[in-house]
């Protein structure tokens, strides 16, 4: 099975991840290929002198957590998910999960277990709450999200049905591939990796996940007017994923 690599993307964490982290790794623990590393994204010197402190104290238990990877800039979530890929050392498999726990640890092993048997092929968690998951959101949430959901189907007509859940999972020599176009690094990076990845012709199988809302979303109604020009542009700048390059 090919190593994989799974990034925890971290903002001023210093509440949420404590109650995510630790049940985390004792689910990881149970994979031998798997490695994981928590990535802070320009927090500020106390944050991150509590972060790399407290990650050291959890790898005294678990040898797989890498020591905290401490960026001085803020790059936004996917910038700070890709300068953590881009020093991969190895891996097969490149994922990333949100430090929020939205997604249970359970979950987060099952889904990659599911990676390992898929090989060659990109998984990404979807909330859908199909076969017997759980979605749990509040109504702004929901309506916002929905709202997002329905530019992405209209803009692209991804194979997909939720492209911002987070979890993913992604073939590290295909990201390599793509690595020098993806330019997006902020709230819809996720867009921008999948269109590249269907483009260059990767499977992306969804798959659905038990899923809460974990408080400190910034997704609101009212941000449609902003989604849609950012979905917009994108598709403007990138064009149909289904003609292929040549």
């Amino acid at each position: 099975m090919p190593a994989i690599l799974i990034v925890i993307p971290c903002y001023r964490e210093r509440e949420r991840l404590p109650q995510f982290l630790p049940e985390l790794c004792r689910e990881l623990a149970a994979l031998n290929n798997v490695r994981a590393r928590v990535v802070d994204d320009g927090s500020g010197a106390e944050q991150q002198g509590w972060l790399a402190e407290y990650v050291e104290q959890m790898r005294r238990e678990y040898a797989f957590l890498e020591p905290a990877q401490l960026n001085t800039e803020n790059l936004g979530k996917g910038g700070a998910i890709y300068s953590a890929w881009d020093r991969s050392e190895g891996a097969g498999l490149l994922g990333f999960v949100d430090a929020d726990g939205a997604v249970p640890a359970s979950e987060v092993a099952r889904v990659v277990k599911r990676a390992n048997e898929q090989p060659g092929k990109a998984v990404f968690a979807v909330r859908t709450g199909q076969d017997g998951t759980s979605v749990k959101r509040t109504l702004h949430r929901k309506l916002a999200g929905g709202v997002f959901r329905w530019l992405v189907r209209r803009f692209f007509r991804f194979p997909l049905p939720d492209t911002q859940c987070g979890l993913k999972l992604v073939p590290a020599a295909d990201y390599a591939e793509i690595r020098p176009v993806l330019k997006e690094r902020r709230f819809i990076f996720d867009v921008e990796l999948a269109w590249h990845l269907l483009q260059r012709g990767v499977s992306i199988e969804p798959v659905p996940i038990d899923w809460t809302e974990s408080p400190g979303s910034q997704l609101r109604p009212a941000s449609a007017w902003q989604m849609y020009q950012s979905v917009k542009a994108l598709r403007r700048r990138l064009g149909d994923w289904m003609k292929r390059a040549e």
